[in-house]
């Protein structure tokens, strides 16, 4: 298995088991939820990239779209590099990154 592949199965092992323990406290009556994923890579990466929108997608599917996040690749919300910095300081909630 090459290593591109392991990297995609890790990733959305890891959204699956993040979603299953969040979906308890989510799944209560409560408002709907919107968050926006800043990443560290180019739409271009569809492999890399892909898996911040499938995990998007796994999210939204999990609490019946209560919970949204919407996902921007690197350079329209911050430049690549600054992902973490973004929700630090609060502009985005989330980042995928290296």
């Amino acid at each position: 298995m090459d290593t591109t592949r392991r990297r995609l199965l890790g990733a959305s092992a890891t959204a699956l088991a993040s979603t299953a323990v969040a979906m308890p406290a989510i799944a209560q009556t409560s408002p709907e939820i919107r968050w926006r994923l800043t990443s560290s890579f180019p739409r271009q990466l569809d492999t890399i990239y892909g898996t911040a929108q499938t995990f998007a997608k796994m999210v939204s599917e999990a609490t019946d779209g209560k919970f949204k996040i919407e996902t921007f690749p690197a350079g329209e919300i911050v430049p690549g590099l600054q992902a973490l910095d973004a929700v630090s300081a609060g502009t985005v909630e989330c980042a995928q990154t290296a």
